[in-house]
């Protein structure tokens, strides 16, 4: 998707990595709040840019801080992807940017519960087997490529980042 010049990054997320003991990532499930639009969902540490904040990159530090305690450093920053229209107002969409960072061993988790009901680690391997991946309606009327996930499924914004990390094979 095109973003216009007068669109600019407001927020950002991190794609934490590790490669020990397999090559798994970071998902967080949302707590189920009605005013919020990723409510229940599977994401990755983030959120919006604070006044404070120095810029984008602080801002997906201090967000992955408060949501899961993890404290992370640019020696930790693999990759910075290109950034990416999230949600569903097309019309002004929130442009977020993802930043890919590996990790040695997985860290202590400490969630945030007001944001954050659970966390888990993503097996990349599984991920990347096209078999298991589903077309679903997620919204009514509206099919998705998706990935079970316990009693859910990884779509929208999340499932394009690792898609875009991972390589689906059928």
């Amino acid at each position: 998707m095109l973003m216009s010049s007068a669109t600019t990054t407001t927020a950002a997320v991190a794609i934490i990595e590790c490669r020990i003991p397999e090559r798994s990532f970071l998902l967080l499930r949302r707590v189920t709040h009605p005013d919020d639009p990723w409510s229940g969902h599977f994401s990755f540490p983030g959120g919006r840019m604070d006044a404070a904040d120095d810029d984008i990159l602080q801002t997906c530090f201090r967000e992955t801080r408060e949501e899961t305690g993890i404290i992370l450093s640019r020696e930790s920053l693999q990759k910075t992807l290109d950034p990416e229209p999230a949600g569903r107002n097309y019309d002004s969409p929130l442009l977020v940017q993802p930043y890919l960072f590996s990790l040695s061993a997985k860290p202590e988790i400490s969630l945030e519960p007001s944001e954050i009901e659970s966390a888990c680690w993503l097996d990349a391997k599984s991920f990347m087997n096209g078999s298991l991946h589903k077309n679903i309606e997620m919204l009514p009327g509206l099919k998705f490529p998706a990935f079970p996930l316990q009693d859910y499924y990884v779509w929208g914004f999340t499932y394009r980042l690792l898609r875009s990390i991972l390589v689906v094979r059928p």
